[in-house]
């Protein structure tokens, strides 16, 4: 069981580059109209045993009356899930 433990541990270590994720996978979904309302939006973020982050974004109005700034804070507010 420890082996196993220690051979988990280094493939996540693998997985990340200083801490990050070694490729991104976003798909984002949104309404054209009005403003996006982002309490009613939702994120799901996955990395997955080889360093993919998989997030899918469900944004609740138009993409367009968010800064870019302002959208990235939004998906990194929700957290990372280990597939």
């Amino acid at each position: 069981m420890k082996a196993m433990i220690r051979r988990l541990r280094r493939l996540e270590a693998l997985s990340l580059i200083d801490g990050r994720p070694r490729e991104r996978l976003r798909v984002v979904t949104c309404g054209v109209c009005g403003p996006a309302n982002l309490e009613k939006s939702t994120c799901r973020r996955t990395l997955d045993a080889h360093g993919l982050l998989m997030e899918i974004v469900q944004l609740d109005g138009s993409r367009n009356s968010l800064t870019a700034e302002d959208f990235e804070r939004f998906v990194e507010s929700f957290p990372v899930k280990a597939a």
